[in-house]
């Protein structure tokens, strides 16, 4: 994010939780892919088109790592209540009202759409979640045609030669549990002077266009599984994959989507797959992915023997002192946060968005009551470790994960059956298109 930009918004809790967020995000998640992020230039008129795996966590990472201010469309009903619209537009959100959500009429859209063509005339960028719903599955839905009236209405009053729709895709592991990793892919522009010609002669065809042409190029940007059928099989592929060649600890933001690549072309490979070489393969993989399970081990563990090498086992002893210290200052806010996010959110799509919020909260509040303590006090170590809260925090997270690598991968070293796992994981990878 350009901060000489971020002042531009018309939010103010947008840009004052700009540095507080980007440190969340980095505790949040393992790793960040972020590709083509300066496709999303400032000062031009762009209508953000993309999908929609979570709640908030996907306009989130708009917010904090493209240069421009985004105002992000959210769903109606969670205006209603007038602190909650405050706050929401506060953070550069607006309302579409749906008949889903109980809302009846277009009088309030089309207030909705004139107020997204009074921030496209002053060259802001708003996205649209063109699905119309968020959704976990691996697939990419048809978009709704409220982006393509939103483009052709604004064009049609002001033609702006440089107006422009740019696909975005939000990719991840899972999408509801922490510490997954996280690809934002920025496709390229769809300039709406292009299809203006069409639409005037007709308009129903040209916005059923545009709506194809953004579906296709969402297609090239996201994980999109066609048959609902083979979600598991491509989830088993998807881990088989990463694992394969894993990413690194740090840096946790990394601008290019290197590993996202090779994952897209062996899931659309699995679109054109024949149905019997398909079942095959799942047959294979679900007999693999029981005896690591039977055998309580991962499939990371089984070809990374050097999770439990030497320097391993010294980078533990190395930070396992700032490690605890970082789990005893962090363990109420985490307490507090998962304690009422795994009562409180029944939707596995809302989990992380839901728990971003309360850490986001509650650490503001406690992290000025420890500074508050250590100025009264006079204490300078409390001053010390309030400063160092978030990277005491992340080696926290880090030592953890790296025990629980270390301690798998010894366990399947020592396991008989190794062999014979890393046998049936071969046929996979042999029975995998080239």
């Amino acid at each position: 994010m350009d901060y000489r930009l971020i002042r531009q918004s018309s939010g103010t809790i947008y840009w004052l939780l700009q540095p507080f967020i980007h440190i969340i995000y980095r505790l949040l998640f393992r790793k960040i892919y972020l590709h083509n992020r300066k496709g999303i230039k400032p000062n031009t008129p762009v209508l953000i088109a993309a999908n929609h795996p979570t709640a908030f966590i996907d306009p989130i990472f708009f917010c904090i790592f493209f240069d421009p201010p985004v105002y992000n469309m959210t769903r109606g009903d969670i205006f209603r209540k007038p602190f909650f619209r405050k706050l929401l537009e506060s953070c550069n959100m607006f309302p579409v009202y749906r008949r889903r959500d109980g809302y009846e009429g277009r009088e309030r859209n089309d207030e909705v759409f004139e107020y997204c063509r009074k921030k496209l005339l002053h060259q802001s960028v708003v996205n649209i979640f063109v699905e119309g719903e968020h959704h976990l599955d691996k697939r990419v839905l048809p978009p709704q045609k409220g982006i393509a009236r939103i483009a052709f209405g604004t064009y049609e009053q002001h033609p702006m030669d440089d107006f422009q729709i740019i696909p975005v895709g939000c990719n991840y592991y899972d999408g509801g549990s922490t510490r997954d990793e996280a690809k934002i892919i920025v496709g390229e522009p769809l300039m709406v002077k292009n299809y203006w010609e069409s639409y005037q002669k007709n308009p129903g065809a040209t916005v059923n266009q545009l709506c194809r042409d953004i579906e296709a190029a969402l297609k090239k940007i996201c994980y999109n599984v066609e048959d609902p059928q083979d979600h598991q099989l491509a989830d088993q592929l998807l881990l088989l994959c990463h694992n394969q060649y894993p990413s690194t600890a740090l840096p946790v933001v990394e601008y290019h989507a290197t590993p996202f690549w090779p994952e897209k072309a062996l899931l659309d490979q699995l679109n054109t797959m024949p149905e019997e070489e398909k079942n095959t393969l799942k047959a294979h993989g679900n007999k693999y992915f029981d005896g690591l399970k039977q055998h309580g081990i991962s499939d990371a563990a089984l070809i990374h023997p050097e999770h439990a090498s030497w320097t391993r086992t010294l980078l533990l002893l190395f930070l396992a002192l700032p490690a605890l210290l970082g789990f005893l200052i962090g363990w109420p806010i985490r307490k507090i946060a998962y304690g009422i996010t795994r009562s409180k959110v029944k939707k596995k799509e809302f989990y992380t968005s839901a728990l971003m919020g309360i850490v986001v909260l509650l650490g503001l509040l406690y992290f000025g009551l420890w500074m508050t303590a250590g100025l009264i006090t006079g204490y300078s170590w409390i001053l010390t470790l309030g400063i160092l809260m978030p990277l005491l925090a992340w080696i926290s997270i880090f030592w953890k994960e790296t025990w629980a690598k270390w301690s798998m991968a010894r366990k399947a070293a020592s396991l008989p059956q190794r062999s014979s796992l890393q046998e049936m994981r071969n046929e996979i990878i042999d029975r995998l298109p080239r």
